[in-house]
């Protein structure tokens, strides 16, 4: 084994101390004798308080390490850096410093670099201590923040002088950099110390354990091991002087061609030959979150059993980010010494031509098979198969398959440009829009190139813009509203550094920073068609323009409804959409964009957007009800862009009429009082929402009556899920403006639809607790009902019990129970005694009685009510559940605890988990929890713990049932009965 020096460089404010661990465990391994240890220290003291010295800067520590490296481990022939936090930057300051002055052969004698929890884009989070050094004006801290100018620009040089180093020479150097992250480490979390270093990997420990191994099985010490293995094994010369692209290969000609031998640089370039080099310099940023996928092409890893293919296909969304990671593999098989061709589909037969010419085709030949007299495609592929050297083909942008195969469009047969090669060392990479499964050979393998994280999409943004524009949190939440969309975070992430670095004023509206484009994207988004174009924002101009490129391309292929379609997704919301159940085969062949629209014809539009990743298929297994479980999703911008078609906004009306029509059709036997069908409602709520926003809140909408009837009605049904359901500020928010604006659409407040929805507001504000404008509200509209529908007309009954409620909430118990039992005794004539209706209302007649202490009426009315209903409906239907908890307080305030526990356990005992969140559930649980106080302490905490955690998670820790429920849960603390001896800790 090569001996091998492994010098070890520190973080910030701290010392070669913290190495102490490591160092012992490299000491005592005996299968190491050959390794020195050295400890590179430099000054990063929080505060220096002689007035005469200043605490050094990165780039004069890291020019102290070059001196020390040259001067004090000067006869060192194989050395390792290692680092820790921001001894990484110090390491990748001193390597960019080095290239830059020319000193490229003094990195010889680094073999290998190995960084531990390097801030790679900086760090928001190192405690007390780094805000003191921040008051106090230490310089390594200022440079350690996110994004600084000085880590930005370092990790480019980096990027570009030696991780895309292509020799050895005095301004680029190839150098293997791995990056461990601690698994647990909060300061410099895993995505951000492994960056987009392609050699990364996570090891146990936090920010300051991560260096400091216990035993030699550790895997923080077996990464380091790793390292100076591999340090020890490599030749004397680290890298090649001569780039590999500068020697010809010579390529022998299949016997019977009729070619001689020929190399491919035997002849110089003929002026305006066209390039295939890969277009590297495109690489201007780091790439995120794709590191596996490429690996997975490189190796020929995770391949189907049985098979060995090398021929690729990466298709995704457009914008994806498809050609920028072709680039990489480009990029990294180049490194590896393979010679790679970059081949554009739109100009693939001349690209072709000039591979062929490349390998070493003579003129003759090239020049007979593309004049027609031979076959152009069987040439190049005999040249490409008998390559002595590693080769990768990469064609970019087929979004339309069939070019590849000039004779049949037919890609199976393997006969056109794209083909297996005869060597499975030899790779194809194809980038496209269409990921059909039927259109790609058997013999390829397909990549779905998804849209990033959101962490991975706040690196690209802060990589991009720089720290000036934002938080790592703000940059992340920008990302999740680009549905990270590589393309569109580029974009926006150089628009926003440009604000920041133009020397223009551009006004104070500009948009500056992350959280402001932020809301102004989600403002935009919101908007309904024919609103402000979404690509007029600055950095988004590109993106609408590749999604117009791709229904240019289904239209092409004969699918021309394709666009119509997308059209109507986009006046829904950009929430999942059960498409089995909303597009109604027979509304959609009613109405005239899209007549003769059959079934067969529908399945294979959806087909095809989702090939293109226009739109996402998903299946919901929790969802109950079968219609509803399988969903498709618009990418956010893509459902933006569409909503501003021209189509869309010349024809706004009759995709406005035929949305209604589809959500009508979907809720037809949909109740939204009965749970069993609250899935359904739950998908469609958001959609209905959306729709009354853009439809009846809109500007210059030609109305149709009918067509605004039918929505009034949505708007109606989903405002009883939401109240239901306790969303009842979701369920307000979208009745005011209905009203309000209903002049707009030819409706008036006095009206029996807006009445309704003026019914449904009034709930809105008792379910907020908002008693007297309820009550204010419900007396106006019970005058205007009874003098439209008559005093015992069910709306009007309705509209008096509610009122009842308010005046019951206002704790004026006895004159709610008078108005109640005038309304029993109407509604026992107009629909019946044991009429749903009719049985939520004796319900509050027997509340208002209970609320009075008159127990033991309460009782016998409540018994009585839960009777019938238990005989009529299910026992977990909210008001049967809501029935029985009032049996119980009625109970617990007689003091029958025992009776009280069994009735509410009777009711949540046939819940489903999902169920337990609901909000009579949650009173139910409340509830239990005080009986248990008077005689199970211990049962009660654990009642209380559940309910608090899902009280936080569902109504927010700072909700007032939420405080109670914590409150009550710490005074129960003092009374909880001792562990018994030898239980669990």
């Amino acid at each position: 084994m090569n001996p091998v020096d492994v010098v070890f460089v520190h973080g910030l404010f701290s010392s070669r101390r913290a190495w102490e661990q490591m160092d012992r465990l490299l000491t005592d391994d005996a299968e190491l004798p050959s390794v020195r240890t050295h400890f590179f220290e430099y000054d990063s003291r929080i505060v220096r308080l002689r007035p005469d010295r200043r605490i050094p800067r990165l780039d004069d520590i890291a020019d102290r390490l070059g001196t020390y490296l040259a001067h004090e481990v000067g006869s060192a022939s194989r050395i390792v850096l290692v680092s820790h936090s921001q001894g990484g930057l110090v390491i990748q300051r001193y390597l960019v410093r080095t290239l830059a002055r020319g000193g490229g052969h003094e990195l010889a004698r680094i073999r290998r670099v190995a960084m531990y929890a390097c801030p790679n884009n900086g760090s928001q989070f190192l405690g007390s201590l780094r805000r003191m050094a921040c008051r106090l004006r230490n310089p390594q801290e200022r440079e350690l923040r996110p994004l600084t100018k000085e880590i930005t620009e370092t990790y480019t040089a980096l990027q570009r002088g030696v991780l895309q180093a292509r020799h050895a020479g005095p301004h680029e150097w190839p150098l293997p950099i791995s990056t461990y992250a601690g698994m647990s480490d909060n300061i410099v979390p895993p995505f951000i110390a492994k960056g987009s270093f392609t050699e990364s990997g996570v090891v146990e420990g936090d920010h300051f354990t991560v260096i400091r191994p216990t035993t030699r099985d550790d895997s923080r010490y077996l990464a380091l091991r790793k390292e100076i293995r591999a340090a020890a094994e490599t030749g004397e010369r680290p890298v090649a002087e001569v780039p590999p692209d500068a020697a010809p290969a010579t390529n022998t000609v299949p016997t019977g061609s009729g070619a001689t031998a020929a190399t491919a640089g035997s002849r110089p370039d003929r002026a305006g030959r066209i390039s295939v080099e890969p277009p590297l310099g495109r690489l201007d940023s780091p790439l995120y979150g794709r590191d596996e996928l490429i690996e997975e092409i490189i190796s020929g890893g995770r391949a189907p059993a049985g098979t060995t293919s090398s021929v690729h296909v990466l298709h995704g969304l457009p914008g994806s980010g498809k050609s920028y990671l072709a680039l990489e593999v480009a990029r990294r098989c180049r490194l590896a010494g393979r010679q790679v061709w970059w081949v554009s589909a739109q100009r693939l037969s001349s690209n072709m031509r000039e591979v062929a010419t490349r390998l070493g085709a003579p003129s003759g030949l090239v020049d007979r098979a593309w004049s027609g007299d031979a076959s152009a495609t069987d040439l190049v592929w005999r040249f490409l198969d008998n390559a002595e050297r590693r080769w990768v083909l990469i064609i970019d942008n087929a979004d339309d398959p069939r070019e590849l195969d000039p004779v049949d469009d037919d890609l199976t047969d393997g006969r056109g440009w794209l083909r297996p090669p005869q060597d499975p060392a030899n790779l194809v990479v194809v980038t496209s829009r269409d990921g059909d499964r039927n259109t790609w050979p058997a013999w390829s393998r397909r990549h779905a190139v998804r849209p990033l994280t959101d962490d991975e999409g706040a690196l690209v943004l802060l990589a991009r813009a720089g720290s000036a524009a934002g938080t790592v949190e703000q940059a992340r939440a920008l990302s999740a509203a680009l549905g990270g969309l590589p393309l569109s975070l580029r974009g926006v992430g150089d628009y926003l550094k440009s604000v920041h670095t133009t020397q223009i004023y551009q006004g104070r509206q500009v948009l500056r920073d992350f959280e402001s484009y932020r809301l102004n994207l989600q403002q935009r988004l919101e908007l309904p068609p024919g609103a402000p174009k979404l690509d007029e924002m600055t950095g988004l101009g590109v993106t609408a323009q590749v999604f117009d490129i791709s229904l240019e391309l289904l239209a092409r292929r004969g699918l021309t409804q394709a666009g119509n379609l997308l059209r109507v997704l986009a006046c829904l919301s950009v929430g999942p959409v059960p498409y089995h159940r909303l597009l109604d085969q027979d509304v959609l062949k009613r109405s005239p964009l899209f007549s003769e629209f059959t079934a067969q014809q529908q399945l294979t539009v959806l087909e095809g957007l989702a090939d293109l990743s226009l739109l996402a298929p998903d299946e919901l297994p929790d969802v109950r009800i079968e219609d509803f479980r399988h969903v498709l999703s618009l990418h956010p911008l893509v459902h933006g862009i569409m909503r501003d078609d021209r189509e869309l906004r010349r024809q706004a009306t009759d995709y406005h009429a035929l949305c209604v029509q589809l959500l009508t059709a979907a809720v037809r036997d949909l109740n939204p009082d009965a749970t069993a069908d609250w899935d359904g409602w739950y998908l469609l709520a958001p959609h209905t929402i959306g729709l009354a926003r853009d439809y009846l809140r809109g500007s210059g909408i030609r109305y149709e009556r009918l067509t605004v009837l039918a929505m009034l009605e949505l708007v109606r049904l989903t405002a009883r899920y939401l109240l239901l359901t306790g969303l009842a500020r979701s369920a307000e928010e979208m009745l005011v403006p209905v009203v309000e604006n209903c002049s707009a659409y030819g409706m008036s407040p006095a009206d029996r639809e807006i009445l309704a929805l003026r019914h449904e507001m009034a709930r809105a504000a008792l379910e907020q607790q908002r008693h007297a404008e309820a009550e204010e509200m419900l007396r106006d509209i019970i005058v205007t009902r009874e003098a439209l529908l008559g005093v015992r007309h069910p709306d009007t009954l309705a509209s008096r019990h509610k009122l009842a409620r308010s005046i019951m909430a206002q704790n004026r118990w006895s004159e709610a129970e008078k108005e109640l039992r005038a309304i029993v005794a109407a509604e026992d004539e107009v629909r019946g005694p044991e009429h749903s209706d009719t049985m939520i209302i004796r319900h509050s007649l027997a509340r208002s009685v209970l609320l009075q202490g008159r127990t033991a009426e309460a009782e016998e009315m409540l018994r009585e009510i839960l009777a019938i209903r238990l005989r009529h409906w299910a026992p977990t239907e909210p008001e049967t559940l809501l029935v029985r908890h009032s049996l119980a307080r009625c109970l617990f305030a007689l003091s029958r605890f025992d009776e009280a526990e069994m009735q509410l356990r009777a009711a949540l005992d046939g819940l489903r988990p999902d169920e337990l969140v609901q909000p009579e559930v949650l009173l139910l649980r409340w509830t239990l929890a005080q009986v248990l106080i008077e005689g199970n302490v211990n049962a009660a905490r654990a009642v209380l713990t559940g309910l608090l955690a899902d009280r936080e998670r569902v109504i927010g820790a700072r909700h007032p049932d939420t405080v109670v429920t914590r409150e009550t849960l710490a005074r129960l603390a003092p009374y909880v009965a001792p562990r018994q001896a030898g239980g669990v800790e």
